[in-house]
């Protein structure tokens, strides 16, 4: 299992993932250059991608997805993210679209892949495992809160990526419109440094690798988690 981020943050989110030879990637949230250049460090292009997996539609997760409209890539959503995602961006209709139930579990040429339910301001908003050889990804961003079952995946990961997108102190202190912060504050938003950090000191010791996911540029600085 290979595993690598690309970018995540407040701008942008987008993982790469290759399970022997089988290569998906986890969100297009960033530039289609961004995406292309990354993968042709690895001598790869847009068309040996297998699968992409789509946890929500707002923009920093799905800004690149119309350019690969004419490719013959696998988009997996459930229905509401799809059907939003298409709703805003005519020409993602005619992307290779794959839905799947959320909670539900699928084999992807090898990789069992789970999605479980997340708590953000979207239509489903979802997380991804991913497990293939004895090891489990868990990818789990944009919730505004730990819920038993984000816990439970959590739990069970070899490999995590958690959310830790905002220090209070540099929130509240921020110019941002005093609505925006709440969104960001409440159940529904993004996860805080110190909830992070109380999910992490939770976890087993079969985690292996964290990496602490879409940190905002404004209102976080990595001295603060």
């Amino acid at each position: 299992m290979i595993f690598q981020i690309i970018e995540s943050s407040s701008s942008g989110n987008c993982a790469f993932l290759e399970c022997d030879g089988v290569k998906v990637l986890i969100d297009a949230g960033v530039g289609i250059r961004k995406i292309r250049s990354f993968l042709s460090e690895y001598g790869l292009n847009i068309e040996d991608l297998d699968g992409i997996f789509i946890t929500h539609e707002h923009v920093d997760h799905c800004v690149s997805l119309r350019h690969f409209a004419d490719s013959k890539v696998k988009v997996y959503a459930n229905r509401a993210t799809a059907e939003y995602i298409q709703h805003k961006e005519s020409a993602t209709k005619k992307l290779n679209w794959n839905l799947f139930e959320t909670g539900g579990g699928f084999d992807f040429y090898g990789i069992e892949v789970e999605s479980f339910s997340i708590p953000h301001d979207t239509s489903d908003p979802v997380g991804f495992s991913f497990s293939f050889a004895g090891k489990q990804l868990v990818y789990a961003t944009d919730l505004g809160k730990i819920t038993d079952c984000v816990r439970s995946f959590v739990r069970r990961a070899n490999i995590l990526v958690l959310e830790s997108n905002y220090c209070p102190v540099m929130l509240e202190n921020s110019n941002r419109p005093y609505s925006l912060k709440n969104r960001i504050k409440s159940a529904y938003g993004h996860l805080s440094n110190a909830e992070a950090i109380s999910l992490l000191e939770e976890i087993p010791s079969n985690v292996d690798r964290v990496f602490l996911a879409h940190i905002s540029k404004q209102c976080n600085d990595v001295a603060h988690i």
